[in-house]
C-alpha cells in the first residue's frame, strides 16, 4: 500500500496558491486515474484505489499548513504503513527555482512548516517530491515569504503547472513502483539513487 499526500491549506480562497501545490498534484491525480469521491476522514480527505497492482491512497490534510502531522500520523497508522518508501508526501520548495523537481527520502524540513509538523509526528523518513516555486518576484525581495507562498501562481506559471501535472500523470506509474524520476524542462529523466 502506497500513501500519497498533498500538503496544502483547506479552503477556496487557497486554490492555486503557491502553498497549495501539493494538494493540486493530489487532484490532478484524482481526477486523472478517477480515484473513488473523497471521503472526510483522519483529518483530512482521502480516497483509495488499486493501480498498477498497489492500494494507493490520495490524501488531502485539512488542518492547515502547520498542523498537516496529526493527520497524517492518523491514517498512517489506520493504514499500518510502516516503510517509509510507503509514503511520498508532495510539496512547494521555495528554495528551489519555479518548476524544478527534486525527490527526498529524509532530511530535515528545510523551513517548510507542513513538513516540519509532519516530521515531528512521523520522523523524518519519507518521501518528499518538493516543486520548486522561486521566481524572479520573489528573488528581488519585492515580497515576505509568508505573502508569496499564500499569493496566486502568474498566468505563465500556471501554463508551466499544467505541463508538471500532465507529466506526473503519465509517469505515476514510476513512482508507484520507486522508480524515481527527474523532471528536466519537462521532459523524464531517469534516476537510478535520488
Amino acid at each position: 500500500m502506497i500513501l500519497i499526500i498533498g500538503l496544502g491549506n483547506p479552503g477556496l480562497q487557497y486554490q492555486m496558491t503557491r502553498h497549495n501545490i501539493g494538494f493540486e498534484i493530489v487532484n490532478s491525480l484524482y481526477k486523472y486515474f478517477s480515484f473513488p469521491k473523497y471521503k472526510l476522514k483522519f483529518d483530512g480527505l482521502y480516497s483509495k484505489k488499486k493501480l498498477f497492482g498497489t492500494n494507493i491512497i490520495l490524501f488531502k490534510p485539512q488542518n492547515f499548513m502547520n498542523l498537516s502531522g496529526n493527520p497524517i500520523s492518523k491514517i498512517k497508522n489506520f493504514y499500518k504503513i510502516s516503510e517509509s518508501s510507503d509514503l511520498i508526501v508532495f510539496h512547494d520548495d521555495m528554495d528551489m527555482e519555479f518548476s524544478k523537481v527534486r525527490i527526498k527520502s529524509s532530511g530535515g524540513h528545510g523551513g517548510h512548516n507542513g513538513v516540519r509538523d509532519t516530521i515531528k509526528s512521523i520522523g523524518e523518513n519519507f518521501y518528499r517530491v518538493k516543486f520548486g516555486i522561486k521566481n524572479d518576484e520573489f528573488k528581488k525581495g519585492y515580497i515576505k515569504p509568508e505573502n508569496f507562498v499564500l499569493e496566486n501562481f502568474n498566468k505563465i506559471e500556471k501554463g508551466e503547472i499544467e505541463k508538471f501535472l500532465s507529466l506526473t500523470n503519465k509517469n505515476f506509474k514510476h513512482l508507484i513502483n520507486k522508480e524515481f524520476i527527474l523532471f528536466k524542462k519537462n521532459i523524464l529523466v531517469s534516476s537510478n539513487g535520488i
